[in-house]
């Protein structure tokens, strides 16, 4: 069982009711600048208020230029001009039609199938969400009138920690109501009544996620506050849990996840009502977990999560950063290093923080021109994490380097099922080699277990191939990824996807020491001299 550190919240409740609208007759002028024979597309908003569709908010909802609604069986594409949603090439038939949004939404006759997962972004403050709509018209319409075929979970989320957070998604989860899948629907012109639950419900059924695809970040300090909505299938009583997804800033996808629970009991939430849940990220009441995954022992008594790739400079902004992806390395483009570079390096000297002179462009092979000229850089200012904000991902002194000491535990001593393995990583095409850490309480469960023999023990058995949907589940469990970068000797990169080296903040005997690997060895190494770029990826302690 996976160790869990409880954290606290406040959290709380309250309902927002409302009487279903019901659609009147069509003023003429709503049908100014609609084309001949278009069918004009309305909606209703949660609690009954006008609205239109796509983007969401608690009074309305926002039609989009192509949508896609099927009408009568047919999918057709929605225009939206002058604030007017409508459908054209659409012949409506002698008898009533059904409408279902989103097009691709499971509908029967007398049944409606709405699914456990939704992708959401964010488009100006609004969230952008396709939530299950259905409609009916009677004989030759041209305007037809979707309504909500859920009820909603509104989730409010305030980050009062000391660490920015990045949201990935919220879920909400009953232990015995039906939140998806299927329900029988009674549907009229103006009217539309979602069946209550009955029978078995299976448990694929009992859960309903939205996955924030623009992944957006909570700053610390309580200053912002994120709206996230949920549709989910109307609820007798019961009791539901929501949980809010975040990671800290920065870090790698699956690292320090924080799992957010609240329980509350509710009264039946029926269809097109939403209930809003005002959920605080904090240290104080209610209850929380945080989730194990990708933690990393660097000592007996201290665990780390690593950066979501490695670090990168920008000379002529002056900006660091990371990475976007883990596997992501700039390779040959390093030998443009300068200190008016526009573009991004990711090879750097050892200690070049920018402290002192001692500056991330520097190319010079000259090792006094890298400081310091004696001594450790661990908890120095250049370290490039203590004396660096990181863009999007903490002030100064959030991220640090390991000691040599520390990749020594991480890599041979801690206790782990696999420490890491060598790899090769399948990127649009491409094989990307590299080295994977596998975190303390790595879970070879879900899918990965059948894999795991052939992931190597300990780097023993060579380079493994990992298509992308592999790794995507192994970051999700917390795997870390160094690519093999090469490194720089001036302005020369070599070794570009072949070896991987990466600082430590220790020096031995005037050496920096680094990790290096390639297919056939990785060692700490205590020989290199201080002006070669290599790469850094930067630790945040728990």
């Amino acid at each position: 069982m996976k160790s869990k550190i409880q954290y606290l919240f406040l959290a709380g409740m309250m309902l927002l009711g409302g009487v279903l609208a019901t659609s009147g007759c069509q003023k003429e002028n709503d049908r100014e600048g609609i084309p001949e024979g278009a069918v004009l597309i309305t909606a209703e908003g949660f609690g009954g208020m006008e609205g239109d569709k796509t983007s969401v908010s608690a009074e309305s909802v926002v039609w989009e230029n192509g949508d896609r609604v099927s009408l009568n069986g047919a999918d057709y594409t929605v225009t939206v001009s002058e604030s007017k949603a409508y459908v054209s090439g659409f012949s409506s038939p002698d008898g009533p039609f059904r409408g279902i949004y989103p097009a691709g939404l499971t509908a029967g006759t007398q049944t409606v199938t709405v699914p456990s997962q939704y992708e959401s972004h964010y488009n100006n403050g609004r969230q952008v969400l396709h939530l299950p709509m259905l409609a009916m018209a009677g004989a030759r319409a041209d305007a037809i009138r979707f309504r909500h075929a859920t009820a909603a979970v509104r989730v409010l989320v305030k980050n009062s920690l000391n660490v920015d957070v990045v949201l990935t998604g919220v879920s909400v989860s009953s232990e015995e109501g039906q939140l998806c899948g299927t329900r029988g629907v009674t549907l009229g012109v103006g009217t539309l009544a979602v069946a209550a639950q009955s029978g078995t419900i299976a448990d694929e059924d009992k859960q309903v996620s939205v996955v924030l695809t623009d992944s957006p970040l909570l700053a610390h300090g309580g200053s912002d506050i994120l709206e996230v909505q949920v549709p989910i299938l109307p609820i007798a009583a019961g009791e539901m849990t929501i949980t809010v997804y975040a990671h800290m800033a920065g870090a790698a996808p699956g690292a320090r996840n924080f799992t957010f629970t609240h329980t509350a009991s509710h009264p039946e939430l029926a269809r097109n009502v939403m209930m809003t849940a005002r959920v605080n990220l904090s240290t104080d009441g209610g209850r929380t977990t945080e989730d194990s995954k990708g933690r990393f022992s660097v000592g007996e008594n201290s665990r780390v999560v690593f950066a979501q790739g490695n670090l990168q400079y920008n000379a002529y902004a002056g900006t660091f950063r990371f990475a976007p992806e883990q596997y992501d390395i700039i390779g040959i483009d390093n030998s443009h290093v300068a200190s008016n570079y526009s573009g991004w390096i990711d090879l750097m000297g050892w200690g070049t923080s920018g402290y002192q002179g001692s500056n991330p462009w520097l190319s010079s092979t000259v090792e006094a021109d890298y400081g310091p000229t004696s001594g450790n850089i661990a908890t120095t200012h250049y370290d490039w994490g203590v004396h660096n904000a990181i863009e999007k991902a903490g002030a100064a002194g959030t991220w640090r380097t390991l000691t040599s000491s520390e990749w020594y535990y991480l890599l041979y001593t801690r206790s782990a099922t696999k420490r890491f393995a060598k790899v090769a990583m399948t990127v649009g095409g491409t094989p990307v080699n590299g080295l994977v850490l596998f975190p303390d309480n790595y879970d070879f469960s879900d899918g990965l277990v059948c894999n795991q023999a052939n992931l190597g023990y300990n780097g023993q058995d060579g380079s493994n191939v990992l298509t992308m949907s592999l790794w995507q589940q192994m970051e999700a469990e917390g795997a870390v990824f160094l690519p093999a970068a090469g490194y720089r000797e001036g302005t020369q990169p070599g070794s570009v996807g072949g070896a991987g080296f990466y600082w430590s903040s220790s020096k031995i005997g005037g050496r920096a020491r680094a990790l290096r690997f390639d297919e056939g060895e990785m060692v700490l190494d205590g020989s290199p001299a201080v002006y070669f770029g290599y790469s850094v990826r930067l630790c945040s302690d728990i």
